[in-house]
């Protein structure tokens, strides 16, 4: 049961994390920072669980970005919006 809820928390996590992606190019049309995206997150605060997170959504297909450039995080597909 333990890990059922952390799965579906760091899926909510993951969820938060590409609504916050979304919103932030839509509005600034470039890319968040790490930093930026832990101020956004209510879930995350930490640059460095950002970067696991945004780690996971790379290896699942989901994003694209460049460890060691700053705003290349990429959507690789469009997510709907959440309200």
């Amino acid at each position: 049961m333990q890990i059922r809820t952390l799965q579906m928390r760091m899926e909510h996590t993951e969820q938060e994390i590409l609504e916050q992606i979304e919103r932030y190019m839509a509005k600034h049309r470039k890319a968040p920072t790490m930093r930026e995206l832990s101020r956004l997150c209510t879930s995350v605060s930490s640059t460095s669980t950002i970067k696991a997170y945004l780690d996971r959504l790379k290896d699942k297909g989901i994003i694209h970005y460049e460890p060691k450039k700053p705003r290349s995080i990429a959507l690789k597909k469009e997510l709907p919006l959440a309200k």
